[in-house]
Formats: structure tokens, C-alpha cells, sequence
């Protein structure tokens, strides 16, 4: 049996997997399928997460959050925005020292 390899950089392989990920879930049978009720435009979608209409684009670019394009529009799920925000959680330490960050 041959094998295939090729070789592709971090933005192609996500690109890859987020496709990947489309078509199966376009693929899923209807009961199996995430409810996303609510989507929203470019600037609604920068307002929510509090960054610029530009800077969201660029997260886009980075295959940070995805996004559907209708004709010259992204869209974007509030889950996916939410999941992105969520993503940049901290956990609090309670060693942290809070007059190192004074010094």
C-alpha cells in the first residue's frame, strides 16, 4: 500500500480540518445537527466581541473564527463568537502574587 504525504502550513491544515468539520456537520443527519439560531454581520460581529470590523476580519483570516460568506457579506454564529471569547479565558491562581505585577 502507498502512502500520500504532502506537506502544508498551520493555516492550510486549518483550513483543511475546518472543511473537514463543515462537510460532516452538513453531512449529519438533522437530529444530530448544533442549533445555531442566531447569526450576525461583520460589524455586529466585531460590536459583540469588542473589536474593530478590521480586526475581525483579520481573526477570520487566521482561521480564528469562522465565518460564511452571502454574496460580498461574512456572517458569523453567535456560538462561534462566543466559543472564540471563551477560548481566551484565564483561570485565576490563588498563588498569584498581585504586588509582583506592581513592581
Amino acid at each position: 500500500m502507498e502512502a500520500n504525504v504532502f506537506i502544508a502550513t498551520e493555516s492550510q491544515l486549518r483550513a483543511l480540518i475546518n472543511d473537514a468539520v463543515r462537510v460532516a456537520l452538513e453531512n449529519a443527519p438533522a437530529a444530530e445537527r448544533p442549533i445555531r439560531s442566531r447569526y450576525f454581520s461583520t460589524k455586529e460581529a466585531a460590536d459583540f466581541i469588542k473589536k474593530t470590523p478590521n480586526a475581525l476580519r483579520q481573526i477570520v483570516h487566521k482561521g480564528e473564527i469562522p465565518s460564511m460568506k452571502r454574496g460580498n457579506n461574512l456572517l458569523f454564529f453567535e456560538e462561534d463568537l462566543v466559543t472564540w471569547i471563551e477560548k481566551g479565558r484565564r483561570e485565576v491562581q490563588d498563588d498569584e502574587d498581585p504586588g509582583a505585577y506592581l513592581k
